[in-house]
């Protein structure tokens, strides 16, 4: 796939019309988008053009834990979906002040693809004023219906808001694939070693969404290979409570030094409250129920 940087302050765009391209943000690509790309995927090479973070960030709202994908989930998820080209438009100031008029004349129209994919709610251009009417004027247009699942939108704030309470399973269904976060392994307090569960703490590399408070099961992706996992979301109360929760994983089955290494998360399941033990005993004989879930529900 390629990829191919747009700064407003500088177009050197090609025209390349022999494509379909799809618009929009796709933070998480569900299973919506999935539909829609697909569906431009089997007519013709296609290219998907998206910003590189969101706009949020310039608009002065915080988006702290409040993204399902970063940009590099994106590109590798658009590509396993058969994307030939991803357009990465540079969200700055002079972006969000674009026209809808200028960002047809400037981009789009420089693009000059086939036919325009988009969603039933797409919107673009300063202050989101641009709309499906505007692009019917110059382009083919192709406007995918919002999908839904027992009468709800499949959207990614439902998405958001699933994983804030945990439910991973219905994440799963409406994402495809397990939900999913990056980060870099960085020393903790060594506690779960002097327990002999010794777990490794996550440094997240983008503002992904946070699940509940809990302990769950899933994969850790490490290297090309992936282990059976317990993962807590957690302030560990029974030692040395922490003021903000972090993420803990324990590898089943991998024994080697984890320490700035980067790894994928995946949650599976959801199984438990995090609890305030009595005594370590207490904790030990818990992590050992942990670890006999994730060895009999995981694949």
């Amino acid at each position: 796939m390629q990829i191919i940087e747009i700064d407003i302050n500088k177009i050197e765009l090609s025209e390349n019309s022999d494509i379909n391209l799809v618009l929009g943000y796709f933070d998480g690509v569900h299973i919506g988008h999935q539909k829609m790309i697909k569906e431009a995927v089997k007519e013709r090479d296609t290219g998907v053009m998206t910003f590189d973070i969101s706009p949020s960030f310039i608009l002065g709202k915080s988006i702290k834990y409040s993204h399902i994908t970063s940009l590099f989930d994106k590109a590798n998820i658009l590509k396993e979906l058969g994307v030939k080209y991803l357009y990465v438009l540079r969200v700055c100031k002079e972006l969000l002040d674009v026209s809808k008029e200028d960002f047809i004349n400037k981009i789009l129209l420089k693009i000059n693809p086939q036919r325009i994919y988009i969603g039933e709610d797409y919107h673009f251009g300063k202050a989101a004023s641009g709309d499906k009417e505007d692009l019917k004027k110059y382009f083919d247009v192709y406007v995918y219906p919002l999908l839904t699942i027992e009468d709800k939108k499949v959207s990614s704030r439902v998405i958001r808001e699933l994983i804030n309470n945990g439910e991973m399973e219905s994440v799963h269904k409406l994402l495809n694939r397990p939900y999913s976060v990056s980060g870099m392994i960085v020393e903790g307090s060594h506690n779960g070693m002097k327990i002999g569960f010794p777990t490794a703490n996550l440094d997240l590399t983008y503002p992904y969404v946070l699940p509940k408070i809990g302990v769950y099961i899933g994969y850790v992706k490490l290297l090309g290979k992936r282990y059976k996992s317990i993962i807590s979301m957690s302030t560990h109360p029974t030692i040395m409570e922490l003021k903000d929760p972090i993420i803990e994983v324990h590898l089943l089955n991998y024994h080697d030094n984890l320490y700035g290494k980067e790894i994928e998360v995946q949650f599976i399941k959801y199984i438990r409250d995090i609890q305030k033990f009595a005594s370590l005993e207490d904790l030990k004989a818990q992590l050992e129920k942990d670890k006999e879930c994730a060895k009999n529900e995981l694949n």
